[in-house]
């Protein structure tokens, strides 16, 4: 035991876990040349192994093997430092009050920690946020209430550990960052919201997820959408669902698709092994490309080629391919092309569309948005965004909520664990894109820095009465 501890109090270890993050991200700065940002943040940084690409290290135009190699991944590195910085706590700070210090010490960490957590969860706060308050202040009263929850951590430190006191309050901020930041990469969620100027929405798109939706529109009262998820399409694989008339073969899923292009501008030998397809591959090429860097931005546009097969004989009765092009709020509204199939006497639409979720309050009654009026405007001559904000109203009857704000740069809507933003806006200036956030731990860099500056601050007084006493 002597041992493992000596271990994770070696300088060398913190020495080397400090050079393999700086390889780590050096590894996956260089990979967003050939991939998306997301791409690399799952392979490089959001798992406990990354497996680096050695291509990546040189030219693209060198014939370099493609083999990849195992590295220690951002979780496994970020959790290592987690055990270093408390073996050092450990080792080196020893609670020095005993007695009725000491309980009273417990007593007031105990508060401390249940202050801490209704700061984060936002105990006492407005269910609805309210937008229209400066943004300066509600950034300072979040860092007031941060302030407060790491006053009462350092009176709990100082009459456990006394003068080293503000040490310890130091590193547990910078634990706490460091655990908060691994809550928000295991659960926080970013969608979008795409609204047009008088339209209502209950749902947010998921743009890092794919489905596959298809909507029996057979009964003219009622849309019937059956949704098959990413992780069912897998090439080769044949997806049954009791909703469906058919069957569904995955004969290939596409990570990034082509934009689509009228299939007779396309040279011959680009259409050589085009597959023949119904519906609007018949007429539009829409092929596998490269995914897009995270350097050269853009969003990935996945495409799936299905077959949809007859269930009695097996034999296909129309090839498609759906690409995220066609979805709607994939391009702004700038499109909707929706396909069309008949099976079984039954009209179906289909859709390659991001994974929908629809909105739900902590109660689980269902709310929506309607926008009101979105207004774009720009500094005088020039093209340059001035502030664009949308007018909204939101509408929970479950919750008996039902109120008009408005949402605009720097002043976000939050309401049931979510935060609206404005994203951005669709041409014309026709309508709104609000960027979702649902992140339970948004609050902790805000105590995190407080409990760290605090600490600090305690820390640097103290010091400072010592030199003064020497001096004198």
């Amino acid at each position: 035991m002597k041992k493992i501890v000596d271990f994770f109090l070696s300088l060398k270890l913190t020495v080397t876990l400090l050079a393999l993050s700086m390889v780590l991200v050096f590894a996956g700065t260089l990979a967003q040349v050939d991939k998306g940002i997301w791409t690399v943040v799952a392979q490089y940084f959001r798992c406990f192994i990354a497996w680096i690409d050695l291509p990546i290290f040189f030219p693209r135009s060198w014939d370099v093997p493609d083999i990849r190699i195992p590295f220690p991944g951002g979780f496994l590195i970020g959790w290592l430092m987690v055990i270093n910085l408390l073996m050092v706590h450990w080792s080196n700070f020893k609670i020095q009050a005993k007695g009725g210090r000491r309980i009273a010490g417990i007593i007031v960490l105990l508060l401390g920690v249940l202050v801490t957590c209704g700061v984060m969860f936002g105990w006492g706060t407005a269910p609805v946020a309210d937008t229209q308050s400066d943004a300066f202040w509600r950034v300072f009263l979040r860092l007031g209430r941060g302030t407060l929850a790491a006053v009462v951590l350092y009176l709990a430190s100082l009459l456990l550990y006394r003068k080293r006191a503000g040490l310890v309050l130091v590193h547990a901020g910078i634990l706490f960052l460091m655990v908060g930041e691994f809550m928000t990469a295991l659960y926080a969620v970013e969608a979008t919201m795409t609204i047009k100027e008088g339209e209502t929405v209950n749902y947010v798109d998921h743009s890092q997820q794919i489905e596959l939706a298809f909507t029996d529109g057979s009964n003219p009262d009622y849309d019937r959408v059956i949704v098959i998820p990413e992780r069912r399409l897998k090439p080769g694989s044949v997806v049954s669902d009791p909703g469906l008339p058919f069957d569904v073969r995955v004969n290939r899923f596409m990570d990034n698709s082509s934009q689509p292009r009228p299939l007779a501008g396309i040279p011959a030998a680009m259409k050589a092994n085009y597959p023949s397809y119904e519906g609007y591959g018949s007429r539009l090429f829409v092929d596998g490309v490269p995914e897009n860097s995270g350097t050269g931005g853009g969003r990935n546009a996945p495409a799936v080629d299905i077959d949809l097969l007859d269930r009695t004989t097996g034999q296909s009765i129309g090839r498609y391919v759906l690409s995220l092009w066609f979805y709607p709020n994939f391009v702004n509204r700038a499109w909707d092309m929706p396909q069309t199939i008949v099976a079984d006497g039954k009209p179906f639409t289909a859709y390659l569309r991001s994974r929908r979720e629809y909105l739900t309050s902590p109660d689980g009654n269902a709310f929506s948005i309607k926008l009101l009026d979105f207004v774009h405007e720009k500094y005088e001559g020039t093209q340059t965004p001035k502030d664009f904000a949308s007018q909204i109203i939101l509408v929970n009857a479950g919750d008996h909520v039902e109120r008009e704000l408005r949402i605009w740069m720097n002043n976000p809507l939050r309401y049931a664990r979510r935060t609206f933003y404005q994203s951005g806006f669709l041409p014309d200036d026709s309508g709104t894109v609000l960027q979702v956030v649902h992140n339970d731990s948004w609050m902790i860099p805000y105590l995190a820095c407080m409990i760290v500056f605090v600490g600090m601050a305690a820390q640097f007084v103290q010091s400072l009465r010592r030199s003064q006493r020497r001096s004198s």
